[in-house]
């Protein structure tokens, strides 16, 4: 996918995997309420599995992540780290391009997704947002994060009303440090 302000380089990668970030967005935590054992999971933008990869813990191994991101070398970068923390055979990576997500064979087999800190950086939330609706279980959660320091509230707000048009119930705000962020569930 291009984007309409620019892509968070790979080098940055690096400092999304701080343990100090672990201690301020602890990912277990994060995700208790959400995730089970034998789950399948979407996240769009990885980056190198900060969450990807606790996430992927969580649900097991019946269940799946599948990690879907524009840059080839994040995608190495997670799917060396997974082969470390042994859960490759539960993350499935998947490059992204101008056109798709690919993520149409996913057709409600999702029970969560996460969308963390990327929705920002998509060209077209409005394709971003029905292409996960679709891969989508009913009553199925989103979590939905954005940096409160990249995104005005006005783009927030749009952002939100663009995931309602899109088959999106918002079910409630979350305190998440330094973020905007919102539990969507498909309707």
């Amino acid at each position: 996918m291009e984007t309409k302000q620019h892509i968070c380089p790979v080098w940055v990668g690096y400092f999304m995997l701080s343990p100090l970030r672990s201690i301020m967005q602890n990912p277990e935590r994060l995700f208790n309420s959400y995730i089970n054992k034998g789950m399948n999971i979407l996240e769009i933008g990885p980056a190198m599995g900060f969450f990807s990869i606790p996430m992927a813990k969580m649900t097991g191994p019946n269940g799946k992540v599948i990690c879907v991101d524009i840059q080839k070398n994040m995608l190495k970068k997670l799917d060396l780290r997974a082969q470390r923390k042994q859960v490759n055979n539960i993350i499935e990576t998947r490059l992204a391009n101008n056109h798709s997500f690919h993520i149409n064979d996913l057709e409600k087999k999702i029970d969560f997704t996460l969308l963390a800190y990327v929705v920002h950086e998509v060209p077209d939330q409005k394709v971003l947002f029905n292409e996960v609706a679709n891969t989508m279980k009913k009553h199925a959660k989103v979590l939905f994060i954005e940096p409160r320091m990249h995104v005005k509230e006005k783009d927030w707000l749009e952002s939100l009303r663009i995931a309602r048009e899109n088959g999106f119930e918002l079910s409630k705000s979350l305190p998440i440090s330094r973020s905007r962020a919102f539990e969507l569930i498909k309707i």
